[in-house]
């Protein structure tokens, strides 16, 4: 590791410190001690790539060389630096390593050091150190410490030994944080663009120093995501709750107690479900179980309280939810009736046409029964063309009956779209599915009215036309012969014009 190639030298005088972003080591050699160059290369080969390294050299007379990462130039340069210093003179070396984060890694070199630095920053101004690291990631983020072995990690950051191997995190982070911004309206989170699972241990060691201020700041963003709207302003935590009553709240931020019920809220509220209907019944909870205590003070009583009220509250939408696909499948059953019923109008229609077409030939033939007219000349050419009038008639009937139908049909198809439409938005693809029975009661009338239209035209055609060949034979003086007459006149009266 890093300060295991550092002490491969006669160094004194060794200072290190490590910030969030930087790393820095300064010490002294003696002239006569100097080391090889490759103790300097071997130094910056170590470092990975995705953070930038640079070692200056200063002697007494403040002359300057900076180590190269190329061997073959670098060396040549580092013993002419060697050669032109006094031989009792110390060499001052200042290394620095500015980390970056690269493909969901991030590099600690010396871990205590690193968190004493943490230690002595605000709550303010460590969320800010973390949330300027999270932004580059979009799921967790891996801590790469060198030194010393140490390993626990959140539910988004991963403290392991340098070239661990992490498997992916399952926890959607940017899922949860679209969430918090829908349901919650934290003033700050521009600035600290951190969520309580950042800071949710999950896998400790003993004397972990840093465990109190992530549970610090767990719950502190946990009421933060809890509440309606809160802010952080110096040292205080302001807050609105929205419920049964209005609330407020006002912490200290750095005397916030690890109440483990807090951030069990806010997970319940952002996982699985609804959060904003989750939200609403917390905080209507909270917000009449904090008329008399602080909201720091909760306890289990009020997430049993949550949860209980959060079932009732199923249980209703799920009576409501059956109702409404009970009146859907009433009025789906309607609309196939109705459809049924439209595809037996035809036949309907065509029998009511038939019996006031025969109730005419009954009343023809019943008049020439008490008149003086004999039957065997029952069709005269009057009468004829008087029943080929309604039979004609009846032909026009029949297609104003088809497209009558047809249209009402048509109006009912629509209806049944229609009411699709409107529940799309209500229940899910799968709901739809079930409730219309993959359309498959519609298709099936579908093809049964078509059939029924199909037979029902092509006797009620039939008829007419059967009919029509019927009254021609019976007629004492046909149509057909009266227009082949009128045709030969016609023709006669052609040729004597020319």
């Amino acid at each position: 590791m890093l300060a295991e190639l550092l002490s491969l030298a006669e160094i004194r005088d060794i200072i290190v410190s490590e910030r969030m972003k930087v790393y820095e080591a300064s010490f002294n050699f003696d002239l006569n001690n100097a080391p090889d160059y490759s103790y300097f290369f071997n130094i910056i080969n170590f470092i990975p790539k995705r953070d930038n390294i640079k070692i200056t050299l200063q002697d007494e007379n403040e002359r300057i060389f900076e180590v190269s990462s190329s061997k073959t130039e670098g060396e040549e340069e580092y013993k002419t630096f060697l050669k032109n210093t006094l031989d009792d003179e110390t060499i001052n070396v200042k290394l620095r390593i500015d980390k970056k984060v690269e493909e969901n890694h991030f590099s600690i070199y010396s871990y205590d050091e690193f968190v004493k630095d943490i230690l002595m920053l605000s709550i303010e101004q460590v969320m800010i150190a973390f949330s300027g690291l999270l932004s580059q990631v979009s799921t967790f983020l891996v801590f790469d410490v060198y030194s010393p072995m140490t390993m626990f990690a959140t539910k988004t950051m991963f403290f392991v030994p340098y070239r661990s191997q992490i498997t992916n995190s399952e926890f959607n982070r940017k899922q949860r944080m679209e969430s918090c911004k829908e349901v919650s309206y934290f003033y700050n989170f521009d600035t600290y663009e951190v969520l309580p699972d950042d800071f949710k241990i999950t896998i400790n060691y003993e004397s972990n120093p840093l465990t109190e201020l992530f549970q610090k700041i767990t719950m502190l963003l946990s009421i933060s995501f809890i509440a309606t709207s809160s802010s952080i302003n110096g040292r205080q935590l302001k807050g609105i709750i929205n419920g049964q009553r209005t609330m407020e709240y006002c912490c200290d931020i750095n005397n916030i107690p690890d109440n483990k019920v807090l951030y069990r809220i806010y997970n319940w509220i952002y996982t699985d479900g609804s959060p904003i209907d989750k939200a609403i019944i917390a905080r209507n909870v909270i917000s009449l179980h904090c008329k008399y205590v602080s909201i720091i003070e909760i306890d289990d009583k009020v997430m049993a309280s949550i949860q209980s009220n959060y079932n009732m509250y199923l249980k209703d939408n799920v009576k409501d939810y059956l109702e409404l696909k009970n009146k859907v499948a009433e009025f789906i059953s309607d609309i196939v009736s109705k459809t049924g019923e439209y595809a037996t109008s035809l036949l309907d229609k065509f029998k009511s046409n038939l019996i006031a077409i025969f109730g005419f030939i009954f009343s023809v033939i019943l008049a020439n029964i008490v008149s003086d007219q004999p039957l065997n000349n029952l069709f005269t050419r009057e009468i004829t063309v008087l029943v080929e009038c309604v039979l004609a008639g009846s032909f026009v009937y029949l297609f104003i009956c088809y497209f009558q139908s047809r249209y009402e049909i048509e109006k009912v198809y629509e209806s049944y779209e229609q009411l699709k439409l409107n529940y799309k938005d209500i229940l899910t693809e799968d709901d739809l599915l079930e409730t219309f029975g993959n359309d498959e009661g519609l298709n099936k009338m579908k093809k049964t009215i078509s059939k029924s239209e199909k037979l029902y035209l092509g006797v009620w055609i039939v008829f007419l036309i059967a009919a029509l060949l019927i009254v021609e034979y019976l007629s004492s003086n046909p149509t057909y012969q009266v227009i082949g007459k009128e045709l030969d006149l016609f023709m006669q009266n052609i040729k004597k014009m020319f």
